[in-house]
């Protein structure tokens, strides 16, 4: 289980998510869209300027820098907030992971919860730049450990990736090919599919990974890699799915924009160690 941790978060750095955003026109045409949009406000009743499209036919390609212009349309305020739920299937066991995403404020923000088998269950929360940890073993119930930052190492990296729309510019660098599947059901909605090819040595270096992370990365993925990416009608990926070495992940995403209840950890509930005592040195009472 560690080294498919490992590879998703090399994939995760890599700025593998942000393939996951696209727009479609509203009346049922996949839109090939100008890059001039209207952003919508930050309040809930915000509407937004459609898309201006061109009619696609199901398996035709569009250029890859249509398709990051048209990743961006749903616009900063809307895509700073998430909800995401991933299951990686492998041999027969399924690695889960739930959590909520807000990328509005100066550092990322991420309550994610994971269900590892033979582990059992794990939360990761990161507020302000710092990460905490709660796992069966490692510390007591309810409990968190705080992970100093230099034992992060790539996850460090990997975990500030968890914007999605930050690297839609290393995605115009590396993506090959992007073809129009068609109209799909996907959890009784109406969606749009597409498949998006990625030169993987091109958006690793576009990310700034290098060296043996580099090397082992490619090595996993082949030299390009395949996406499929499903998108409904306000312009925001529903769903991702794709395959490496043996490993299948879906990874679903809702409450686009929506304010995510994510906290930092209370101090009396911050350990010092593995199994440890409560840290009360990181305390801010006077």
């Amino acid at each position: 289980m560690s080294t498919i941790r490992t590879r998703w978060a090399g994939l995760l750095s890599a700025g593998a998510l942000t393939l996951t955003l696209g727009a479609c026109s509203d009346d049922g045409t996949v839109a090939e869209s100008s890059a001039t949009q209207t952003q919508p406000a930050a309040d809930a009743g915000a509407t937004q300027t459609p898309t201006e499209a061109t009619e696609v036919a199901e398996g035709e390609e569009i250029d890859p820098t249509e398709f990051v212009a048209m990743m961006k349309s749903p616009g900063e305020a809307m895509l700073s907030s998430y909800t995401m739920t991933m299951i990686m299937r492998t041999g027969g066991e399924d690695v889960t992971l739930d959590g909520a995403v807000d990328v509005s404020g100066d550092s990322p923000a991420l309550d994610m919860e994971m269900e590892i088998p033979g582990a059992g269950a794990m939360e990761m929360v990161m507020v302000d730049g710092r990460l905490f940890m709660s796992m069966a073993g490692l510390t007591p119930d309810g409990k968190y450990l705080e992970v100093p930052p230099e034992q992060l190492g790539d996850t460090a990296s990997a975990l500030e990736e968890v914007d999605i729309t930050s690297q839609m510019d290393t995605w115009e660098e590396a993506a090959r090919k992007v073809v129009y599947v068609g109209e799909e059901d996907v959890d009784g909605q109406t969606m749009r599919h597409y498949q998006v090819t990625v030169d993987s040595a091109a958006a690793l270096d576009a990310a700034g990974v290098t060296g043996d992370d580099a090397a082992a990365a490619t090595s996993a993925a082949g030299e390009e890699f395949v996406y499929e990416v499903w998108l409904d009608d306000d312009n925001l990926m529903r769903k991702l799915a794709f395959e490496l070495d043996g490993v299948v992940t879906e990874m679903t995403a809702d409450n686009w924009g929506e304010e995510q209840e994510i906290e930092m950890p209370a101090e009396g509930d911050i350990v010092q160690g593995p199994g440890g005592s409560v840290d009360d040195s990181t305390s801010t009472d006077g």
